[in-house]
C-alpha cells in the first residue's frame, strides 16, 4: 500500500540527489524527522518513515557532494530519532540500516564530543551502542523460532542482515577506541579513519577514561573472532562479513594484526556443521566461498605486509601462508571437478544430538549476563556501559555548551561549584525555580548553538543593521537577533561562556566578526550625527523663514497707506512676494533631491555582463513578445530598421554585434568583454555556427571600414584593428579542431570572410602541415584562388613560403602553382 506522505518523500529526495544534494538532502531529511516524531502520524507511516530516515543519513553521510564540516552535525541533529528508531521499532529493515546509519556517523560523532565536550550526546551513543552490541548474535528484532535448546541452531542463519549491520558497527567501534600509530594507513580523503581514541586529550572532561575505552575496543575486536571460532553452525555470509570488517581493521590500526591471525589460526572451517534446513549444495556452496575469503584474506595481508616474515610474526606468517596454499589448491580441484560433482554423503555434515546439547549448555552460559534485567544486561565480553552523567548541574550544562573542562573535573572531585556559590548538591531538578530557570536557559542556548554549528562563515555579514537595537548590531547569526536573553543568566555563568568562546574561537574568526560588529556601530553612529545635523538645519531655516515673514509682514503693514495709494507698487509687492515663494519652493525642492552616485568602472562592467548575458538567453526562449514595428513603410530598403521585427533566435545577435561595435566601442574593455562572449560561443559548436560568426565578424569589417575612411573615402589599411584582432584569433582557436569533416564549414568560412591579409592565409598552414588534415588545407587554397581572386597573390605567396619550410608538401604546392599561376 502506497501512502502519499512516502511517496512526496521519495520524490524529494529523487530530486535533491539531481539538484543541489548539499542544500536540500538535509532538508528532506528534517522534514522525515519531524513526521516521524507528530502525534498524527499512522504507524503505518511511522513503519515506513522508519526505513526511510536511516537509509536517507546513510546516504548523507556518504554523498560526496556534501561538505565534510557539515556531515558530524547532521548525525547529531538526527541521533535522538536514529535512537528511537533502534529501540523502539521492532522491524529488520530499519533496524538494519539504523545500525549502519550509526556505523557510519559514529567517528563523526564522537569527534564532535571530543570537540564540544556534549555529556548528552556521549550518553546517547554509549546507550545505543550498548543496545546494538547486546543484540550481536539473535534473531533480534526478529523473535526466536522455537523455545527447544535444540532447535536454537536453526535461528544461526536467520537476521543475516542485522548481524552483517552489527559486525560493521562493532568493527568501527574497534577502530575509533583504538589508538592511531604512525603506520595506520589512513588517507587524507577518508577523514572518519583518521579519528582515534589518540586524538583525545588525557584530561578531557567526557572521554576520559581512556584506558577502558581501549581495553573495551579489544574486547569488542574478541566478539568478531570469538564469533569465527566458537560458531558451531555454517554461516557464511556472516563468516566472510567480519573477514572483510577484519581486514580493515588491520589496514587502519596495524598493531591489532597479531591478536587477529593468532586467533584466525584458530578458525576450523571444516568443523563447522550444517544447519538441518540447510541443503548439502547450499551447504557446500557456503563453505567454499568462507574458504576463498579466507583464502583472499591471507594473501591480501602477505601482499600489503600486514603478516610480516620477520619478528614474532613470522610463525603465523608460516602457518598462514600455508593455509592459503592449501585452500588455493583445494579451489583448483573444485574447480576442475565441477561444483555439482560430488557425493552428498561425504560432503553432508549435520550435527549430532549429542553435540546439540553440548553447544546448547555452553551457549547457555555464554548469555548467563542477559538472564539481568533489560537495562543490566550486556555479553559478558562487553565491558559495562559508562554511569550516566546528571545533566541537572549548571556547570555541567555550560560545559554541553562551551566545553569548560575546569568545572567539569571540580564537579567530578565532590569540590563545590562557584559559578553560583552554592553546593552542587542544591543543584538539583528539585532545587529553587533559579536554577530550574537558569538550566533551562542554558539547554536552550545549547540547542540553539548546535542549530548553527553547521554554518561555516556568519549567517548575517551585513555592515549595515536592520534596526537601532543592540541585538541588531551583534546579530551575526540571524537576520535579526537569536532571542536569547542572557540578562536573566547570572553574571558568573556569562563570564564563562563568554571567556570560553573567546578560547576556543579562531582569531581570523573573531576579528572578522569584530570588524562586522564595529561597522555597524560607526554606521549608526553616522546616521545619528547625520540627523541631528538635518535636524539642526531645518530648525535654523524655518527660524530665518520665519524672521523674514514677520519682517515683510512689519514693511506691508508701515507701506499700507502708500500701497492703496500707489497700484503699481502694490502690483509690484505682490510680484515679489510670489517671486520670493517661488524661490523657497525651489530652494526646499533642490535640498531634498539628491544627485545619484556615479558608478565605478568595475559596477559598470558587471552591468554589462548581466545585460550581455540576459541577451544571450533570450535566443533559448519560447515565449513571443510580438515587438513588431511599421516603421520604414515607403523607405529605401538601405534606410529601413534592422530589427523591423522581433526573432528571439536571430535578433539578439544583431544587438550584440551592433553593441560592440557601435554602442560600446569608446570602452575597450567592455566591448571585448561582448566579443570574447560571441567567440567562445562559436567555439562551442562552430559547425551549426558559421553563420553566426560571419554575420558578427561583417558587422566588425563594415564599422571599422565606416570610420577608418580617408579624407577622399578611401579605407585606411590600419584601420581594421578589431576585426583583424578577433578573425586571427578565431581562426587560431578553431585550427585545434577542424577535421576532414569539417570542409564545408572551413571553405564557406574562409571564403565569406569579408577581408583576408596575408595573416589569414597563413593560418591554413598548420592545416596544411598535418598529414591527417592536408586534404583539407589543399582544397581551401584551392577554392580560394578560383573564386576569390583577389587572395590569388596571397595563396602563391603562401605555397612557395610552405615549399622551403617543409618539402613533404613540395608535390602538392607545385601542383596547385603549375596549374593556376
Amino acid at each position: 500500500m502506497s501512502l502519499p506522505e512516502m511517496d512526496q518523500l521519495f520524490q524529494a529526495k529523487q530530486l535533491a540527489m539531481a539538484n543541489s544534494p548539499e542544500q536540500m538532502l538535509p532538508k528532506v531529511l528534517e522534514t522525515s524527522a519531524s513526521l516521524y516524531h507528530s502525534k498524527s502520524a499512522s504507524t503505518l507511516l511511522k513503519l515506513e518513515l522508519s526505513r526511510f530516515i536511516p537509509d536517507l543519513l546513510l546516504d548523507i553521510l556518504r554523498h560526496e557532494q556534501i561538505p565534510v564540516t557539515q556531515k558530524p552535525f547532521i548525525a547529531s541533529q538526527h541521533l535522538n530519532c536514529l535512537w528511537s528508531i533502534c529501540q523502539n521499532v521492532r522491524d529488520s529493515i530499519a533496524y538494519k540500516f539504523s545500525i549502519l546509519a550509526f556505523s557510519a556517523s559514529y567517528p563523526l560523532l564522537f569527534d564532535l564530543v571530543a570537540k564540544a565536550s556534549n555529556q548528552e550526546m556521549w550518553d546517547t551513543m554509549q546507550q545505543m551502542k550498548t543496545f546494538i552490541v547486546s543484540k550481536w548474535n539473535t534473531t533480534y528484532p526478529l523473535n526466536p523460532s522455537s523455545d527447544n535448546a535444540n532447535e536454537d541452531f536453526i535461528d544461526d542463519a536467520r537476521s543475516i542482515g542485522t548481524r552483517l549491520a552489527t559486525a560493521k558497527f562493532i568493527s568501527e567501534i574497534v577502530i575509533v577506541h583504538t589508538s592511531r600509530n604512525n603506520s595506520s594507513n589512513s588517507s587524507g580523503k577518508n577523514r572518519a579513519s583518521s579519528i582515534s581514541i589518540s586524538s583525545v586529550p588525557d584530561n578531557h572532561p567526557i572521554i576520559s577514561n581512556k584506558q577502558s575505552i581501549e581495553s573495551e575496543a579489544k574486547k569488542f575486536l574478541d566478539i568478531l573472532l570469538n564469533y569465527l571460532i566458537e560458531e558451531p553452525m555454517m554461516v557464511s555470509s556472516i563468516f566472510i562479513g567480519i573477514l572483510n570488517c577484519l581486514s580493515f581493521i588491520m589496514i587502519q590500526r596495524p598493531q591489532a594484526t597479531m591478536r587477529i591471525i593468532t586467533s584466525l589460526l584458530k578458525f576450523n572451517v571444516d568443523a563447522k556443521f550444517q544447519a538441518d534446513n540447510i541443503s548439502v549444495l547450499n551447504y557446500r556452496l557456503g563453505k567454499r566461498f568462507v574458504e576463498r575469503c579466507y583464502k583472499n584474506f591471507v594473501q591480501f595481508g602477505l601482499k600489503s605486509q600486514l603478516i610480516k616474515n620477520s619478528g614474532s610474526m613470522s610463525a603465523q606468517h608460516s602457518k598462514l601462508s600455508k593455509i592459503s596454499q592449501t585452500l588455493y589448491v583445494i579451489g583448483e580441484e573444485t574447480r576442475s571437478k565441477g561444483i555439482l560433482n560430488f557425493v552428498p554423503e561425504e560432503i553432508e555434515n549435520k550435527m549430532s544430538n549429542k553435540d546439540k546439547q553440548k553447544y546448547a549448555l555452553l551457549r547457555k552460559k555464554q548469555q548467563m549476563p542477559r538472564s539481568l534485567t533489560k537495562d543490566q544486561s550486556l555479553p559478558s565480553i562487553v565491558s559495562p556501559p559508562l554511569q550516566q552523567a546528571t545533566l541537572n548541574n549548571i556547570d555541567n550544562s555550560v560545559v554541553n555548551t562551551n566545553g569548560n573542562n575546569s568545572n567539569t573535573r571540580n564537579d567530578r572531585n565532590g569540590r563545590n561549584s562557584n559559578s553560583t556559590g552554592a553546593n552542587s548538591s542544591s543543584r538539583s531538578v528539585s532545587g529553587t525555580s533559579n536554577v530550574d530557570s537558569t538550566t533551562k536557559l542554558l539547554m536552550n542556548l545549547q540547542n540553539y548553538t548546535m542549530s548553527k554549528n553547521n554554518i561555516s562563515t556568519f549567517f548575517n555579514s551585513s555592515p549595515v543593521t536592520i534596526d537601532n537595537s543592540y541585538s541588531s548590531i551583534y546579530s551575526l547569526m540571524n537576520s535579526k537577533n537569536s532571542e536569547q536573553d542572557m540578562s536573566e543568566l547570572p553574571q558568573d555563568v556569562i563570564i564563562k561562556l563568554c571567556s570560553e568562546a573567546f578560547y576556543k574561537t579562531d582569531t581570523t574568526r573573531m576579528i572578522s566578526g569584530l570588524s562586522i560588529v564595529a561597522s555597524r556601530y560607526t554606521d549608526l553612529m553616522n546616521k545619528t550625527t547625520q540627523i541631528q545635523t538635518d535636524s539642526k538645519k531645518r530648525k535654523a531655516e524655518d527660524q530665518h523663514q520665519q524672521e523674514e515673514q514677520e519682517q515683510s509682514k512689519k514693511v506691508k503693514r508701515e507701506g499700507s497707506v502708500d500701497l492703496k495709494v500707489e497700484e503699481g507698487g502694490g502690483d509690484n509687492q505682490n510680484d515679489d512676494n510670489d517671486d520670493y515663494t517661488v524661490e523657497s519652493e525651489h530652494r526646499e525642492h533642490e535640498v531634498e533631491l539628491m544627485k545619484p552616485t556615479p558608478m565605478t568602472a568595475e559596477q559598470k562592467m558587471a552591468h554589462v555582463e548581466r545585460i550581455v548575458q540576459n541577451i544571450m538567453s533570450i535566443k533559448d526562449s519560447d515565449e513571443n513578445p510580438g515587438i513588431t514595428s511599421a516603421v520604414g513603410k515607403g523607405q529605401q530598403p538601405l534606410e529601413k530598421i534592422k530589427i523591423l521585427e522581433w526573432d528571439n533566435s536571430k535578433s539578439w545577435l544583431c544587438i550584440l554585434t551592433r553593441l560592440v561595435t557601435r554602442g560600446l566601442s569608446s570602452n575597450e574593455r567592455m566591448s571585448d568583454f561582448i566579443r570574447q562572449t560571441l567567440y567562445d560561443y562559436f567555439i562551442q559548436d562552430f559547425n551549426g555556427r558559421i553563420g553566426m560568426v560571419l554575420e558578427w565578424l561583417a558587422e566588425e569589417w563594415y564599422y571599422e571600414s565606416l570610420t577608418g575612411l580617408d579624407t577622399d573615402n578611401s579605407p585606411l589599411e590600419t584601420s581594421f584593428v578589431n576585426y583583424d584582432k578577433w578573425s586571427i584569433k578565431l581562426l587560431e582557436g578553431l585550427n585545434p579542431l577542424l577535421e576532414n569533416q569539417h570542409r564545408r564549414t572551413f571553405i564557406r568560412l574562409m571564403s565569406e570572410l569579408p577581408r583576408i591579409q596575408q595573416q589569414h592565409i597563413d593560418m591554413i598552414r598548420p592545416i596544411c602541415l598535418d598529414p591527417a588534415r592536408t586534404s583539407l588545407g589543399f582544397q581551401t587554397l584551392k577554392f580560394l584562388v578560383m573564386f576569390r581572386p583577389p587572395v590569388k597573390p596571397m595563396v602563391k605567396i603562401f605555397l612557395e613560403t610552405l615549399m622551403q619550410e617543409d618539402e613533404t608538401a613540395s608535390e602538392q604546392c607545385v601542383a596547385i602553382l603549375n596549374k593556376f599561376y
